[in-house]
């Protein structure tokens, strides 16, 4: 239990709203609810199958995503430890954990993706090999499955999980879940070289109208993770991940995540794609995105040159964010 508590403090996490927003919590062990219901048996190695928070403020963490997402929340209880589970549309998106502050430490709040693979030991082997740093060893999880925290060469943090139920189908997201992830990077090419390596990907270059340079990482044929270059104006930033949630509209989502407490890093703008794209921090700090696809018969239209290479605001650990990235 100790093993599982110290692995679920690296990485899982959950968020909790007011009364009407929560069900009544669970005592006992993290025995946390399985990633898929009904259980499969399909595994697809390197999609993204799970996100954690940890934050500095659960409370208000929660309080603001079930506003922004309609999330509900499940809570369980371990040791003095609580874990909160985000609900949407009846089923498991989400993890919050608060965080303690140590003295001296500058971690901020921050949204944490967990990627697939069948073998946590063997992927945590090949990634040490290739230079990553082990947070937290393997360890199981009641439900959940077997999981471990790394770092990459970037310093960026991530988790493993092979998942006990299986992982979840393919299929598009709905308003309420994520939709894409991407890794902003100083080298996008090492990097991908190193996710390659980890978890088997094909790389697919992918030239953009915005002059960035971007990498597109895909497993069983469905693209999993971008990876992007920071502009040359933005090297001295920190790397990152940014997790985009599916809306319905994404102008009314940042103008509620404004009334919630939260705040605008990157503007409402249109990619290449024609999705609508936004960059957000909550009120803890945590950034992540939105995105509203495209209504059928609108035709792809591409943002402003200022939209394109805007950084409004900072990201939760104070630094400027750049905006190399979008959605699939």
């Amino acid at each position: 239990m100790r093993h599982a508590k110290r692995c679920l403090l690296g990485g899982l996490s959950i968020i909790c709203l007011g009364a009407a927003a929560m069900v009544p919590a669970v005592a006992g062990p993290f025995a946390v609810p399985a990633i898929t219901a009904p259980a499969s048996t399909e595994h697809l190695v390197g999609k993204v199958i799970w996100f954690d928070l940890e934050t500095t403020d659960s409370a208000r963490a929660k309080k603001f995503y079930n506003g922004l997402f309609g999330w509900d929340f499940r809570v369980y209880h371990a040791d003095g430890t609580d874990y909160a589970v985000a609900m949407s549309g009846g089923r498991p998106v989400a993890g919050i954990l608060a965080r303690r502050i140590h003295k001296g430490e500058e971690r901020p709040s921050a949204w944490l993706p967990f990627i697939a693979v069948r073998d946590v030991d063997a992927a945590v082997s090949t990634a040490r090999q290739h230079h990553a740093q082990i947070e937290s060893d393997p360890a199981d999880v009641p439900l959940r499955g077997r999981q471990a925290l790394l770092t990459d060469p970037e310093g960026v943090r991530f988790g493993i999980l092979a998942s006990a139920s299986g992982d979840p189908p393919d299929s598009a997201a709905t308003p309420g879940t994520w939709s894409w992830t991407a890794l902003v990077a100083r080298d996008s090419g090492d990097e991908a070289v190193f996710y390659q390596q980890v978890f088997g990907y094909a790389v697919l270059g992918m030239p953009m109208s915005s002059g960035f340079e971007r990498v597109r990482l895909s497993s069983d044929g469905q693209v999993r993770i971008s990876v992007s270059a920071m502009p040359a104006d933005a090297a001295s930033l920190h790397p990152y991940w940014i997790d985009f949630v599916r809306v319905a509209n994404a102008a009314d989502a940042v103008a509620q995540a404004l009334k919630l407490g939260g705040r605008v890093i990157l503007n409402v703008h249109r990619n290449d794609r024609g999705d609508q794209t936004a960059v957000l921090a909550d009120p803890t700090g945590a950034r992540f995105g939105i995105t509203q696809l495209p209504s059928p018969g609108v035709a792809p239209m591409l943002p402003s040159r200022a939209a394109r290479r805007q950084i409004v605001g900072t990201g939760g650990d104070g630094r400027g964010v750049a905006a190399p990235f979008a959605p699939e």
